[in-house]
C-alpha cells in the first residue's frame, strides 16, 4: 500500500514540481489507510528520516495540531503563507501534511533535505 501512494507522492521530496492536485486537494481514501510516519521512511533515506522525525516530533509530535500563537498547523507546522508560496491548500490529513512539509523542505534546503532544516532548527527553534 505504501509503495502504491509512494508512486503518485515522490516528486513531493523535490523542489519542483508542485505535488498533484489529486494528491492534497482530495482526501483519497487510500491516504487514509497510509501511516505517514512509514511514508516518510519510505520517501527519505534512514539518514533523512532520522532528521525528520527528529524535526516532527519537536514540531507536532506527528500530530495534526494548531499553534494557538500564529497561522501554523499541521503535522509540519506550516504557516498559512507557506501553503501559498507553495501553491497548495491546507488539507486535515496526516499524509498531505507530511508530503507538504517535505515539499516546504525540498524547496527551502535543496540537498540539505530534512537534516539541513534538523540542524537549522535546532539553532534557531524553526525550520
Amino acid at each position: 500500500m505504501v509503495s502504491t501512494v509512494t508512486s503518485l507522492l515522490v516528486q513531493a521530496v523535490n523542489p519542483t514540481p508542485a505535488i498533484p492536485q489529486s494528491v492534497i486537494y482530495k482526501e483519497l481514501p487510500i491516504l487514509m489507510q497510509v501511516n505517514h510516519k512509514e511514508l516518510a521512511r519510505e520517501l527519505l533515506t534512514k539518514k533523512d528520516f532520522k532528521c525528520f522525525t527528529a524535526l516532527m516530533g519537536k514540531e507536532s509530535a506527528w500530530k495534526d495540531k494548531k499553534n494557538p500563537t500564529s497561522s501554523a498547523s499541521g503535522v509540519g507546522q506550516l504557516l498559512d503563507s507557506t501553503y501559498r508560496n507553495l501553491g497548495l491548500k491546507r488539507s486535515s490529513s496526516e499524509v498531505a501534511q507530511t508530503v507538504a512539509a517535505l515539499a516546504y523542505i525540498g524547496r527551502k534546503y535543496g540537498s540539505g533535505g530534512p537534516c539541513a532544516a534538523w540542524q537549522h532548527f535546532k539553532i534557531k527553534k524553526w525550520y
